[in-house]
């Protein structure tokens, strides 16, 4: 079976038609002893959308090309509970959290790369949480589907997910403009799910992938309201 991280990945990208692939994931996975070794030597110099389960992705710019030192930092006990507890296997309430944080940062990952490799504008925080919103609702869903052997989702399944994922309002910030970025992009994401349910289904890749390739501003305009 292909590892989970990676079955994450391209289908972000599939979605997303990113056209740069980031598999195998492993490469840029540390987990509590590469973290405590990166953070030691002081080359971090940003932590992108640190989550409430710890994980984050971690950046590091170089100085030729103006390329970047990626890791993905994900939690040893994170990881050992979704081993324990595979979302492909079973999806309730006792891993929905920690499968969406995996999800967003595997879609922080794909999103940054993306943009990187394309020589696009520079990603904002609030860009990023937005985008991992829609991204999360979307793959749990489609957990959540094939778990239902391809059946669409029912209103208590749906429920659940809009609970976990957009309700439940539980921050674990203690930075009230963080927490205020992380309301603000759960806001736009919701909002942005909701349109989309509304949409015939062969309008709703494409503009997956419009929301996916515009820019922060060309966001807020288009798809903000």
């Amino acid at each position: 079976m292909r590892p989970l991280v990676d079955a994450l990945a391209l289908l972000l990208e599939r979605t997303y038609d990113t056209g740069v692939s980031l598999v195998p994931v492993g490469r840029f996975i540390v987990g509590d002893e590469g973290y405590r070794r990166l953070v030691a030597g002081r080359r971090v110099r940003q932590k992108v959308a640190h989550s409430g389960a710890g994980a984050r992705l971690l950046l590091r710019p170089l100085e030729e090309g103006g390329s970047w030192a990626v890791a993905l930092y994900l939690p040893d006990d994170l990881v050992e509970h979704l081993e324990r507890e595979d979302p492909r296997r079973t999806l309730h309430a006792g891993n929905v959290d920690a499968f969406a944080t995996l999800v967003e940062e595997i879609d922080h990952l794909v999103t940054f790369a993306d943009r990187a490799a394309h020589g696009g504008p520079e990603l904002t925080l609030l860009e990023l949480e937005w985008h991992a919103g829609v991204s999360k609702y979307l793959v749990l869903a489609h957990f959540l589907g094939r778990l239902a052997g391809g059946r669409p989702l029912g209103a208590e399944e749906r429920a659940f997910l809009l609970w976990h994922l957009f309700h439940k309002g539980e921050w674990a910030e203690p930075d009230p403009d963080v927490r205020a970025r992380y309301e603000d992009a759960t806001r736009l994401a919701l909002r942005f799910v909701e349109d989309l349910g509304t949409r015939p289904p062969t309008e709703r890749i494409r503009r997956l992938r419009r929301f996916h390739h515009a820019s922060h501003h060309e966001k807020l305009r288009r798809f903000a309201s």
